[in-house]
């Protein structure tokens, strides 16, 4: 296994990764992202968008549209009928209730999801083969399915039993998303990939420095094997507070310089040092107690059918959320952009290295097939980090080339 990564990774550093290393340094602080940038990647970037965000926002529709039909036609409330009279258990009705409206709308979604897939896999962003990427939508549907219906007994259970449901599902929610991202590193990511120290050498002489610089930081940094899923880098922090892990991807660790990962990990310190997985845990955990309460506000507000109960209008509610989920993705990925360009100031901070920072922005956007300035849609529903078009200029010190 370990032999067949490394043969993966020799993919990396490839030609474009040695374009990258060898762009001037003069280069890298006065030219714009549009120079800096191969310029056949940045087009095959826009033409990836703009197939991109017309099938993300039909995914999104065919699921608020399905669920709402679902409970319009009268069969959300039939299927409640039939689950009754096979159940005695309400809590299990509840269960199955919610677990089959997430199967469903799963299954309207399947084949917007496998038109993105195959198209992340003809563009060169993933390697992973039809039969695995069907094994993991089938793992993720299954987990959506328990989460659904667990979450629709609970909830219920506790409207049925005291007036203040609302504030023991809140405190539940946000205790939740708490938790699942505590313990994310050590009992959840390593169900999707594979995790290991970092090999003998890598940045071995610069952690050390780093970790003094940083006020001794003790977070660990490992290693994620995505050789065998993409060529394309990552780094990421896994968990918050203790639980916290520094990621590098195994093909960032084989393609970009070691002054480029020693600021990488730079970032991720900063991550560290301001709690910003925290920060974004309880931004989460707000933004779902808030979108729940909107959404059945509004479901309150549609008249109720002549079979109505609270569980077959959880369709309603669940169509509801949708729509509530597209008005609040580009708040919360604002707020993880602003972040994200606070670990930048962080790292130069840190390290003073500005040229290998733009070298590691360029290559990232370079092999990631990432906008340089992406469109308004996409900047809003996609963009977690700083395009190009605005990382770069920032760390030269110049003033962002995308409004």
């Amino acid at each position: 296994m370990i032999a067949l990564a490394l043969a993966l990774v020799a993919g990396r550093p490839n030609a474009l990764d040695r374009a990258v290393g060898a762009i001037p340094a003069h280069a890298l602080l006065t030219q714009s992202p549009f120079a800096l940038v191969d310029p056949a990647r940045a087009t095959a970037a826009q033409h990836f968008e703009q197939f991109t965000i017309p099938v993300w926002f039909v995914t999104i529709a065919v699921q608020i549209a399905v669920l709402a039909w679902f409970w319009s036609s009268g069969r959300s409330a039939r299927l409640r009928d039939r689950l009754r009279a096979r159940i005695g258990s309400e809590f299990w009705v509840r269960f199955c209730f919610g677990a089959l409206l997430a199967l469903i709308d799963r299954a309207a979604a399947f084949i917007p999801m496998f038109f993105q897939y195959r198209m992340s896999w003809i563009m060169g962003l993933s390697d992973v083969v039809t039969r695995y990427w069907f094994g993991s939508w089938l793992l993720e549907t299954v987990i959506a399915m328990i989460a659904a219906g667990l979450l629709a007994a609970v909830v219920l259970g506790l409207v049925d039993r005291t007036h203040q449901w609302y504030a023991y599902t809140t405190a539940g929610i946000i205790g939740l998303t708490l938790l699942l991202t505590f313990i994310q590193p050590f009992a959840l990511a390593p169900f999707f990939s594979t995790y290991r120290d970092l090999p003998a050498g890598a940045l071995q002489s610069d952690l050390p420095a780093l970790r003094a610089k940083a006020g001794n930081m003790t977070v660990p940094v490992v290693e994620e094997v995505v050789s065998r899923r993409t060529h394309a880098g990552s780094s990421y922090v896994l968990g918050w507070g203790s639980s916290q892990r520094v990621v590098i991807s195994d093909t960032a660790l084989a393609g970009a310089s070691e002054p480029e990962l020693r600021f990488t990990i730079a970032r991720s310190f900063g991550w560290v040092a301001a709690s910003s997985a925290l920060h974004l845990a309880l931004i989460l955990g707000a933004m779902l107690v808030l979108g729940s309460a909107l959404a059945i506000f509004l479901a309150d507000r549609i008249g109720f059918r002549r079979d109505d109960d609270p569980v077959s209008r959880l369709a309603l509610v669940g169509a509801l959320l949708g729509l509530v989920y597209l008005v609040a993705l580009p708040f919360f990925n604002s707020y993880e952009r602003n972040l994200d360009m606070a670990s930048d100031q962080y790292a130069l901070a840190l390290t003073g290295d500005r040229i290998s920072a733009i070298r590691g922005a360029v290559r990232g956007a370079d092999q990631a097939l990432q906008p340089i300035c992406p469109q308004l849609l996409g900047y809003w529903y996609f963009s977690t980090r700083p395009p190009a078009g605005v990382r770069i200029p920032t760390l030269q010190g110049r003033t962002p080339l995308c409004r």
